[in-house]
């Protein structure tokens, strides 16, 4: 049986935790573009590391289909948004169009430029 001090030590440990997730996710969040921040006009950097974000002629297009590769830190602009369902899970895409070729990248290898 607990008694009223280990209580009050439980309910610390539960908020300091909650505490500590709350700023976890907001540390996340801030690192992160979200659907709902990317507006058409915006400008997005690409993240991938290398190459490898790749410009699809289609929203999630497969592997091997993709018609250019986009260097890391590359500056674009929004020139359209879509959101494909993939089974249980939705992802945004945005058109854009890079060395004059244009097309679709996941908003997983954006972040919103600054």
């Amino acid at each position: 049986m607990l008694n009223k001090g280990d209580m009050k030590n439980m309910k610390a440990i539960t908020c300091f935790s909650a505490l500590l997730l709350l700023l976890v996710m907001a540390l996340y969040v801030s690192q992160s573009v979200y659907a709902g921040e990317v507006q058409l006009g915006d400008k997005v950097t690409t993240v991938k590391p290398g190459n490898v974000t790749k410009l699809c002629p289609y929203p999630g297009c497969e592997k091997g289909q993709h018609i250019a590769r986009i260097p890391e830190g590359t500056v674009l602009k929004v020139e359209g948004m879509m959101k494909v369902r993939f089974g249980h899970s939705t992802t945004k895409w945005v058109e854009t169009t890079y060395n004059e070729k244009r097309g679709w990248i996941s908003i997983y290898d954006m972040k919103k430029a600054k």
